[in-house]
């Protein structure tokens, strides 16, 4: 990587250093029945915190906005119910699209790691609207939540940097639900997106060709197999001047690793720019 990279870190607010406090605690003193009770009632608190201290933020920003400042914020309050990754992953998501949208990059839009299908819905629901491009869109997941993290994701005794750690089935978001979003709710066309079921090592070498050309690739597996895979599986076919995100590069070790080591390995001329809030993401050279 070149001189302009820059150090892309995960650094919790003050709620998120008082969950790495309290949800231990909680976890020690509650049976395990009643623990998750209780983490589900304060996630869902914590999501509608954030989704109400950004709408207020931005129905105040966005009175002084552009157009196109104004269908990001738009889109990321409709879509913050549906996604972990927050308004910072969403609004990437938003702004790396606007990006191959406006240089014409061609090829398929991909996302491996779709959980509730927020930042899907975001990537083509931006792509409808700021370009009349007719892409395919391609949503791998196991639809069945996280597979077991391997030894390449430790780091001694941790796979990350998390208020909990993420057990197998985490994530989940099943097809059902990621389908009523994107097509009832959401009313985007059924054939144009394709939702492929199953663990990437099962059906990413599978979707290469039938996949094509490809503008991005968006990587949010956690573990390291699960970044490598799609990796070494589609960057070939990612068009120069498309992109690829990464959106634990901070938060997940097997991430992280499995990024470095594909750019190294493979003498990628280029950068790692951060998203915010710890994800990553670079442009395949021209």
């Amino acid at each position: 990587m070149d001189k302009q990279h820059q150090e892309i870190y995960y650094k919790p607010g003050i709620v998120g250093k008082t969950a790495r406090v309290i949800i231990p605690l909680l976890q020690i003193i509650l049976p395990s029945s009643a623990f998750k009770r209780v983490y589900d009632i304060l996630y869902w608190l914590n999501k509608r915190r954030i989704w109400i201290s950004y709408s207020i933020t931005t129905t105040i920003t966005g009175l002084f906005g552009t157009k196109e400042i104004k269908i990001k914020q738009s889109l990321t309050r409709k879509l913050l119910p549906y996604t972990m990754g927050g308004w910072k992953a969403l609004e990437n998501a938003f702004n790396v699209i606007g990006r191959i949208e406006k240089n014409k990059i061609p090829g398929a839009i991909i996302e491996c790691g779709v959980a509730e299908g927020g930042t899907a819905a975001m990537m083509a629901l931006t792509s409808r609207a700021l370009s009349e491009e007719d892409r395919n869109f391609w949503f791998f997941d196991s639809y069945e939540g996280l597979p077991e993290p391997t030894d390449k994701d430790y780091e001694g005794a941790k796979t990350g940097n998390f208020v909990q750690p993420l057990a197998e089935g985490s994530c989940l978001g099943t097809v059902e639900q990621v389908s009523k979003l994107l097509f009832d709710k959401l009313n985007l066309p059924k054939s144009k997106i394709t939702l492929v079921k199953g663990w990437f090592q099962d059906t990413v070498p599978l979707h290469q060709n039938k996949v094509g050309k490809i503008a991005v690739l968006r990587l949010d597996g956690d573990w390291y197999e699960s970044t490598k895979i799609p990796l070494e599986n589609f960057y070939s076919y990612i068009s120069p001047g498309g992109c690829v995100i990464i959106d634990d590069y901070a938060t997940c070790f097997g991430s992280k690793k499995a990024t470095d080591e594909f750019i190294k390995e493979n003498l990628i001329d280029t950068y790692l720019r951060p998203d915010g809030r710890g994800g990553a993401w670079f442009v395949k050279p021209y």
